[in-house]
This record gives C-alpha cells, sequence and structure tokens, in this order.
C-alpha cells in the first residue's frame, strides 16, 4: 500500500479522473503554440519509422542504421530541391497573398460580380469571407521561417525518438496504467494518432484537389496556373470550407478569363471534389478511428470554427477523435470494476 496520502487520494478513480483531465488539458492549453511542432514530429517519426522498418526488413541491416541512412538520404533529398529552385514556387504563392487583395478588388468590378449581387444581397460578405480564408491560407504557408524552424526540430526530436524507441517503450509500459501519468502517456498518444489521422486526410485531399485542378487551368488558359494551384493546395489543407472557397475565387476568375464556360467548368469541378471529400475520402480514412453520425462532426465543426475561426477547422477531429477514445476507456474501467466486484461477491457467497 502506498504511504502517501496524496498518491492514495489520486488513485481514486473519480478524483483520477477530473486530475488527469485537468492536466491534460492544461497542457495542451498551456503548450498549444508548438502543436505545429507536434505536426512535423509526428509526420517525421511515423513516415521515417516505416521507411526504416521496410528498408530493415528488405535488407537485413540493423533498424537504426536504416534509419540513419534513410535520414541522410531525406536530407540530400531537401538540399537537392532547395538547390533546384523549389524557393521560386514558395516565392510565387509570397507573391500571390500579396497582391491577393488586388485581385479581390478585380473580381469586384467583374459584370459576373455585378450580376451576383442583383440575386445575393449578402455577396460582399462572401467575397470578404473568400478573402479572409485564402489570405489565411496563403498566410500558413508563407510562414517559413517559424515552419522550417519547427521542422527541423521536429526532424531531430523523431529522429532521437526513433533511436530510443525501445528504451522509451519500456519505460512507458513500467508506469502505473492505472495511475495520472499512466492516463496521460495514453491521452497523448491518443492525441498522436488523431494529428496523424488529420495530416493524412487533409494531404490527400490537398494533393487531389490540385492534381485535378491544375490541368483544368492550364486548358483554359487562366494567368498563374502554378500559383494558383498551389494556392489550391494551402486552401484545401483546411478542412471542409477550403476546397470551397477556392473554388468560388477559382469560378469567379474563370468569368473573367473564359466567360460562362470557364464557370460552369469550375463550379462542376467544386461540386464533384467537395462530394470525393466529403462522401469518400473523409468517411474512409476516419472509419477506421471512430464512427460517429455526420451530423455530430458538422456540429463540431461549426462550434470548433466558432470559437477558433480557421485553427478551429483543424481541432475539431482530433478532438472528437480524442474525447471518444477517453469515454471508451472509462466505460471499460467501469466494466472491468464492475465485473471485478460481481466476481468478489460471488467467492465470497
Amino acid at each position: 500500500m502506498d504511504s502517501d496520502p496524496i498518491v492514495r487520494f489520486l488513485r481514486i478513480k473519480s478524483v483520477r479522473r477530473v486530475a488527469a483531465l485537468a492536466v491534460f488539458v492544461g497542457l495542451l492549453v498551456l503548450f498549444r503554440h508548438l502543436i505545429p511542432l507536434l505536426v512535423f514530429f509526428l509526420a517525421f517519426s511515423r513516415g521515417l519509422g516505416a521507411a526504416s522498418s521496410f528498408l530493415a526488413a528488405r535488407t537485413g541491416v540493423p533498424r537504426k542504421a536504416a534509419l540513419l541512412g534513410v535520414v541522410a538520404t531525406l536530407v540530400g533529398a531537401l538540399a537537392s530541391a532547395a538547390a533546384f529552385g523549389v524557393g521560386r514556387g514558395i516565392r510565387a504563392v509570397i507573391t500571390l497573398r500579396q497582391t491577393l487583395p488586388e485581385k479581390i478588388a478585380l473580381i469586384r468590378q467583374s459584370a459576373l460580380y455585378e450580376r451576383l449581387q442583383e440575386y445575393l444581397q449578402d455577396t460582399e460578405s462572401y467575397l470578404e469571407g473568400a478573402k479572409h480564408y485564402a489570405t489565411s491560407a496563403a498566410g500558413y504557408v508563407t510562414s517559413f521561417g517559424r515552419l522550417l524552424l519547427y521542422a527541423t526540430i521536429g526532424l531531430i526530436l523523431a529522429v532521437v525518438y526513433l533511436l530510443e524507441q525501445e528504451e522509451l517503450s519500456h519505460w512507458t509500459r513500467s508506469i502505473d496504467p492505472r495511475s495520472l501519468g499512466g492516463a496521460l502517456v495514453r491521452w497523448f498518444g491518443y492525441l498522436a494518432d488523431a494529428v496523424v489521422v488529420t495530416i493524412q486526410l487533409q494531404i490527400i485531399v490537398a494533393v487531389l484537389n490540385a492534381l485535378f485542378t491544375l490541368p483544368i487551368l492550364i486548358g483554359l488558359g487562366i494567368p498563374h496556373a502554378g500559383p494558383l494551384a498551389l494556392l489550391i493546395f494551402a486552401s484545401s489543407l483546411v478542412p471542409v470550407v477550403g476546397n470551397l472557397v477556392s473554388g468560388a475565387v477559382l469560378i469567379l476568375l474563370a468569368y473573367n478569363s473564359r466567360g460562362w464556360v470557364g464557370v460552369g467548368v469550375f463550379v462542376t469541378l467544386t461540386f464533384v471534389l467537395h462530394k470525393v471529400e466529403s462522401y469518400y475520402l473523409n468517411p474512409r480514412l476516419t472509419a477506421r478511428h471512430i464512427r460517429l453520425p455526420g451530423m455530430v462532426l458538422i456540429a463540431s465543426l461549426i462550434a470548433w470554427e466558432h470559437l477558433l475561426g480557421i485553427v478551429g477547422l483543424f481541432v475539431s477531429f482530433p478532438f472528437l477523435f480524442v474525447a471518444n477514445k477517453i469515454r471508451q476507456e472509462m466505460k471499460d474501467e467501469d466494466t472491468d470494476d464492475a465485473k471485478a466486484v460481481q466476481e468478489a461477491l460471488e467467492t465470497t457467497v
């Protein structure tokens, strides 16, 4: 038995749960600015871990040696990409972000915008919303100084974690699962899984949107097709609304270049991509981890967007994922405790 009264107090189930929830939420709020670092760390650790395990299995070399080989290859590839002018695409996105207000002003002068105002009384707010989300999405892409720092630190942490993965796994297994520390370790593991699923989903959606849209931009002869494709990729990283907002902007730009033909093409494309994202990609990737009615997902998106703005759209699914895991964990614990009590009563009788 533990002699420390604080330890005994924290072992009470209800007290332990409340304390764990308070500490978990407090740590998330306290270190919320480091969320990008967590994203890079998880992306590198999962990717490098899978690649090094595959290489070790195929070649027979030790996993740690395979990991160092994969890291050296990755660093070399990144250096080569920088040397061959990936920075030009970055500068193009920066230029697009700087000129976006001017492009929005030109859209306001277009014949399509004037015609829409006859039917939609709130057209100005729609355009301002498109400008806000497009500028915000481009803004995240252009914050390269801080993102580069986070990426570098995330890569270093991922390599250290993978090199010491066995020791860390042994240490976490030594923690009492019924203790406060055991609960926090599991819950942060749930958070990591939620972030990884979110990254996978949005990258797949963004790549598909950009790949499907770029040939159409080129075929219609819309200026700055390359930077616009990068903007589409950045906007599509925003769940649900990103595709609709970028589609609305492209529809107006297409009208200026190709008239109603361009409008019809991009209305159809936006509709198809949104349906693919909503009814195929999202359910297929998320159903493996969480099963909730669509209404709950939509309500969560609306609530978090209202609370945190564009950032809230990224928080919605991880929140539901972690909350569902914690709820199921507590439910299973209650069931096990009830079975233990029943067995004890039967033994006594």
